[in-house]
C-alpha cells in the first residue's frame, strides 16, 4: 500500500511538471501565426506575379502572359544581363580605402556615415566592394569574391579593406547586442534587421549568422540560468511549474522576434535551421537534463521511504513476536 502511494505521488509530481509546458491553446496560437504568415506571403507573391505580368504585357507587345504558369516560365527563360560595375583604378581604390581607414581611426562616431556611404556607392553607383572569405588564400579570393569590382589580389587592398570591415563589424555587433535590451518588440526587430543587413553587406551570410547565433546563445543561456528552475529535494513543485511557464513564454517571444527579424533576410530553410540550432536544440538538452535529475531524485526519495517503511514494519513484527 505504501509503495502504491509513493508511486501515485511521484506520478502526480511528474504529471504536474509536464502540465507546465505550453498547452493546446498556446500551440494552436503558434501554428495560427505561422499559417497567417504563409497566407500573407502567398498573397504577396501572387500580387508580385500579377504586377510582373502586367508590366511585361505592357512593355513587350509580342509577349502575352495570360496565366501564372506563363509568367513563371517567361521569368525562368529570361536572360538578364546586369550592367557591369564601373572599373576603378587601383590607385584610386587604395586612396579611397585609406581615407576611410584614417577617418575611423581619428574621428569618433563615423561608423554610420561610412556604412551609409558604402551602401549608397553600391546601390546607386553600382560600385561593389570585395566581401572576402576569412582564411582563404589570395588566389582563391580573387576568384570567389562575392562583391569584387575586379581582381584585386594586391595584399594592401585586402589588408585595408579587412581592417575597415573589422572596425565596422565590431560597431554593428555592439549595436546588435544593445538592441536586445530594447523592450519594444517591433522597434527591436526593425533595428536588428537593419544591423544584420549591414553586416551582410560586409561579410558572407554564413559568418554573419554564426556571429548572430553566438549573441543569441549568450542571451538564451542567461535566460535559462536566471529563469529555468533547478530541482532539489527542498524544491517547491508549484514554484517550479510557475518557473517553467514563465521561461517558456519568454522563449516563445525570443523565437518569434528572431523569426520576424530573419525571415525577410534569409531563405526559409536557413531561418528554420537558425531557430532550431539556437533555441530548440539547447532547450531540449536542458529539459532532458532536468527531467533526468527530477526522476532520479524522486526515485531515490521513494526508495528511502520504502526502506524506512520496511524497517519500521520489521521492528513492529519483532515486537509483536516478542510479546507473543
Amino acid at each position: 500500500m505504501d509503495c502504491g502511494d509513493e508511486y501515485s505521488h511521484n506520478s502526480f509530481d511528474l504529471h504536474c511538471l509536464l502540465n507546465s509546458f505550453p498547452g493546446d491553446s498556446e500551440f494552436k496560437q503558434i501554428f495560427s501565426d505561422i499559417d497567417e504568415k504563409i497566407e500573407q506571403n502567398a498573397t504577396s507573391i501572387e500580387h508580385c506575379i500579377k504586377e510582373i505580368q502586367y508590366e511585361v504585357n505592357k512593355q513587350c507587345p509580342d509577349v502575352q502572359l495570360r496565366t501564372t504558369t506563363d509568367c513563371l516560365e517567361w521569368l525562368d527563360n529570361y536572360n538578364y544581363n546586369p550592367p557591369k560595375s564601373p572599373s576603378i583604378p587601383h590607385g584610386d581604390l587604395i586612396k579611397f580605402l585609406k581615407t576611410l581607414q584614417d577617418l575611423l581611426k581619428s574621428e569618433l562616431n563615423q561608423e554610420e556615415m561610412i556604412l551609409d556611404l558604402l551602401w549608397d556607392l553600391s546601390c546607386q553607383s553600382s560600385i561593389s566592394f570585395p566581401s572576402l572569405l576569412s582564411g582563404a588564400s589570395p588566389h582563391f579570393l580573387s576568384r570567389t569574391s562575392l562583391h569584387s569590382v575586379e581582381d584585386y589580389s594586391s595584399m594592401d587592398v585586402r589588408s585595408i579593406w579587412d581592417n575597415i570591415r573589422l572596425h565596422l563589424r565590431r560597431f554593428l555587433v555592439n549595436k546588435l547586442q544593445s538592441h536586445n535590451e530594447i523592450s519594444n518588440s517591433q522597434h527591436k526587430i526593425w533595428l536588428k534587421n537593419q544591423c544584420i543587413q549591414q553586416l551582410l553587406f560586409l561579410y558572407p551570410e554564413s559568418e554573419v549568422i554564426i556571429k548572430y547565433q553566438s549573441i543569441q546563445n549568450k542571451l538564451l543561456a542567461k535566460l535559462l540560468q536566471n529563469d529555468f528552475p533547478s530541482y532539489s529535494r527542498e524544491s517547491n513543485l508549484d514554484i517550479m511549474v510557475h518557473g517553467f511557464q514563465s521561461t517558456m513564454l519568454k522563449l516563445y517571444s525570443m523565437i518569434k522576434e528572431d523569426f520576424n527579424t530573419l525571415h525577410e533576410i534569409l531563405a526559409p530553410a536557413s531561418t528554420v535551421k537558425f531557430i532550431k540550432e539556437t533555441y530548440l536544440d539547447t532547450v531540449t538538452e536542458e529539459m532532458a537534463k532536468f527531467l533526468e535529475k527530477f526522476c532520479e531524485l524522486q526515485f531515490q526519495e521513494s526508495a528511502v521511504r520504502v526502506i524506512k517503511t520496511n524497517k519500521s514494519s520489521s521492528r513492529h513484527r519483532g515486537a509483536v513476536h516478542a510479546l507473543g
